[in-house]
């Protein structure tokens, strides 16, 4: 097989386990309200998100430099610029303490965690100082 064929089976594979990810959210997490068994549903819920995690960091593992670069670039910058311009979309066109303008910013305030989490991560392992 060659490395190509591998490159986009692996990335359909990511698409898969995220869409197969969506499906079983979609099923399992009620449309309005929590749901009965929330404290198990959400550990196994983040389980399944790990498993697409995993699935996307095979496809991540086969690009090269170059394409990670683009990618890291592509979803820092066109993914910071479309979450703040849809928060002030929501805030103008809803209100800023509607529902949706409310979880859109909970949503914003997680990245920026996560962000910080990993970028933290990548600090202490002296990655910064060799790169």
């Amino acid at each position: 097989m060659s490395h190509r064929t591998k490159y986009w089976m692996l990335c359909a594979l990511a698409f898969g386990a995220s869409a197969l990810a969506g499906v079983i959210i979609g099923k399992t997490v009620p449309a309005g309200g929590a749901s009965g068994n929330a404290a198990l549903l959400f550990p196994l819920l983040l389980g399944v998100c790990g498993l697409v995690m995993a699935a996307g960091w095979l496809w991540w593992r086969n690009t090269d430099d170059l394409q990670q670069q683009g990618q890291l670039i592509s979803w820092y910058w066109g993914g910071t610029f479309g979450a703040l311009a849809m928060l002030v979309y929501l805030a103008v066109f809803f209100g800023r303490h509607s529902d949706l303008s409310l979880g859109a910013t909970y949503l914003f305030f997680a990245q920026v965690g996560g962000f910080f989490i990993v970028w933290l991560v990548w600090r202490l392992r002296g990655r910064g100082q060799s790169e």
